[in-house]
């Protein structure tokens, strides 16, 4: 019955498709002697009105060139899985050994001194909780653990007055220098290495802090340098620790320092879309536990625009070990199922959560809607900021492992393009012992 019922959803999809190729609808001709931001708001709420996805890609792009008060934008959202964390998992019995490498990230700039001394205590912690830890699809596996640790600062007058690197990396080498456009990216392969001995790396860990002058510091040259790290083992999680963006005005709104290009903020690393692409092909999760800066805000939202399995979590200093922990745990044990919900554009989109149920919640009033066979969650001009929560249709491969339901998923209130939600399904808890078959 399930299989049928699926068949009956993909022709349903398939046929909405076919149906939406029929009238092309490109960005709209603002109509003479009209004002364009009312032509283009009364668009948007026209195929918002007839829930026609095409015209309203169309009137939206419209509106962004003319700047259209984004309360005035009715909210479409698209929900897409991020397939790779939909895998059912087989049970493997008899002794086996997970091979995991954990590579530090650190900003070492001037007031980062509490989370670098959070990340030095978490190294043991790490150790410790690995050795306790038991898998629910692998009941007698241990874990081979292997570190590595990459420190950053920024290319400031008082970080070189100091004598701090710019970039340095574990059992490898580090920059030291004045900033020049003309560096080149093979620069930052700085080498370096894992390592198993827990003491060792925590002496590299504590060293002296930098500066960093403005805010932004550079991040994407330690990405650079961890992207060229002998990653090897079968689990592979790189931790940034920061509590500022990367350089890029696209990144936040903070200003940049002179040595900063001046029209795009970037230094001579470039954009970090591209080492966060090298680290996802080579299997690396990275994760960035911030401060909740808004610059370090706006940047994670941006990065997960073109790499969607990026995790980042606002973390206080002093929760910083904790969360390392956590974050380990979690990339050795089972993922939670994970949803993408972003604002629907031309964007093409994979992987469609459809026939999902949404409730949504505005004030004190609560709305069910079902994700249809084009994945849009149509949610209009809310009054207020809505609470988002997300029940997936019944999967009994699913079921055994996951549960059904994500949390509640505050959203803005008013249109943001560049705004990216993550909704999870968490994996069932399980006593010890119990056995899965």
């Amino acid at each position: 019955m399930a299989v049928l019922v699926n068949i009956i959803l993909l022709v349903a999809c398939l046929w909405h498709l076919l149906r939406n190729q029929g009238t092309q609808y490109g960005k709209p001709v603002v109509p003479a002697g009209q004002d364009p931001k009312e032509f283009a708001v009364s668009e948007l709420q026209a195929a918002f009105d007839a829930k026609n996805a095409p015209r309203y890609a169309g009137a939206l792009e419209l509106a962004l060139e003319v700047n259209v008060d984004p309360d005035k934008i009715p909210c479409v959202y698209s929900l897409q899985k991020q397939p790779e964390t939909f895998k059912i998992p087989v049970v493997q019995r008899g002794s086996s050994v997970i091979t995991a490498q954990l590579c530090f990230i650190l900003d070492y700039t001037g007031s980062m001194k509490e989370q670098i001394n959070q990340a030095e205590k978490s190294c043991r912690s790490i150790v410790e909780a690995v050795k306790a830890m038991k898998f629910s699809h692998m009941p007698e596996a241990s874990v081979d653990l292997e570190m590595a640790a990459v420190g950053y600062n920024d290319w400031d007058d008082k970080t070189a007055s100091l004598g701090r690197p710019v970039v340095s990396v574990y059992g490898g080498n580090e920059i030291k220098k004045r900033h020049d456009p003309n560096i080149g990216l093979d620069e930052f392969n700085l080498g370096g290495k894992f390592t198993k001995d827990t003491d060792d790396i925590m002496k590299w860990i504590k060293q002296p802090l930098g500066s960093g002058g403005s805010i932004p510091e550079e991040l994407t040259g330690a990405l650079i340098a961890a992207s060229h790290l002998p990653w090897s083992a079968k689990e592979r999680l790189a931790v940034v620790i920061t509590d500022a963006p990367c350089h890029g005005k696209a990144y936040s709104n903070d200003s940049h320092d002179p040595f900063c290009d001046k029209e795009t903020g970037l230094t001579c690393t470039g954009k970090p879309e591209v080492p966060l692409l090298k680290l996802q092909e080579q299997n690396v999760q990275v994760v960035i536990l911030h401060t909740g800066n808004a610059g370090a805000v706006k940047m994670c939202q941006k990065l997960l625009q073109t790499s969607p399995t990026l995790i980042q979590e606002k973390v206080s200093p002093s929760e910083t070990a904790d969360r390392l922990v956590n974050a380990m745990n979690t990339k050795l044990d089972l993922s939670p199922l994970t949803y993408l919900m972003k604002p629907f554009t031309r964007e093409g989109l994979k992987e469609v959560a459809f026939n999902h149920e949404v409730e949504l919640k505005v004030g004190g009033e609560t709305t069910k809607h079902r994700v249809g066979s084009d994945g849009l969650i149509w949610l209009g001009k809310p009054s207020s900021a809505p609470v988002m929560t997300i029940s997936r249709p019944g999967n009994a491969g699913l079921d055994e492992w996951w549960e059904a339901q994500t949390a509640g998923q505050e959203l803005s209130r008013s249109f943001d393009v560049d705004q990216v939600y993550k909704l999870t399904m968490p994996c069932k808890k399980r006593e010890q012992g119990d056995s899965m078959v």
